[in-house]
């Protein structure tokens, strides 16, 4: 048989892929910062920073992380209570990890925006590289567990297909959206811990990311929605 090993989606699959399709959306509200007025630079800021208590909307991308973090949880948990593969499973724990880290980084937000205030980057410029907070460690616990369940549902997605099968459109997305989130992620791990001269563009960077991620959420909702089991049988 060609194609995905495909199973009738359930009501919770429904529900679960809904839910995560538009978690994926919404993780991209930074889009609307223009609209709002925010004097942040996007080149300089990190989309942390809109969050900031120092920051005029600061709630409401906070509301915004909350509901993404809660949506990531539920699907991560419907992925390893389901019926897939064992892959899957350590997929769905990695995405919890993102979900929960997202929910930290909710809990203790950055107290001002480090590239709208001088006080505030000099305060974060005279911290060691190892004096990090709960935002800092959840960042990039967030950061790691999203790239090892892109990297894991993408070997999902491939696993069991034969040479003479191309690649559906799911795993074309999920394996295109693996680089864009862990490339940039690694340049902003980088430039945060040994210096690659960024400063100017590292917002941008860490955008594309943000924007990856989203895609990449979106693609899991679309699979769950189906109700794949995310392996693909032989022909």
């Amino acid at each position: 048989m060609r194609g995905g090993a495909a199973r009738s989606a359930t009501v919770a699959d429904r529900l679960v892929g809904w839910a995560t399709v538009v978690a994926g959306v919404v993780y991209s509200a930074f889009l609307v910062t223009p609209l709002l007025g925010t004097r942040l630079d996007p080149g300089r800021s990190f989309v942390s920073e809109l969050a900031a208590l120092d920051q005029p909307h600061n709630l409401a991308f906070r509301v915004v992380d909350a509901v993404v973090g809660l949506v990531v949880v539920a699907a991560a948990l419907h992925l390893v209570r389901g019926p897939g593969v064992r892959v899957v499973r350590w997929a769905g724990a990695a995405l919890g990890l993102f979900g929960v880290a997202t929910l930290l980084d909710v809990a203790a937000p950055m107290a001002c925006a480090p590239s709208a205030d001088p006080v505030c980057a000099a305060a974060e410029a005279s911290r060691t590289a190892l004096a990090f907070g709960v935002h800092e460690v959840a960042s990039v616990a967030a950061n790691g567990a999203a790239i090892v369940a892109a990297v894991l549902l993408a070997v999902a997605r491939s696993r069991g297909r034969t040479a003479d099968q191309p690649a559906s459109p799911l795993e074309g997305a999920m394996l295109v959206g693996l680089p864009l989130v862990a490339v940039p992620g690694l340049l902003v791990v980088l430039e945060e811990t040994v210096g690659l001269g960024l400063d100017g563009v590292v917002g941008y960077v860490q955008r594309v990311q943000v924007l990856a991620l989203s895609g990449v959420l979106v693609t899991i909702g679309l699979v769950v929605l189906r109700g794949s089991r995310w392996v693909r049988r032989r022909a």
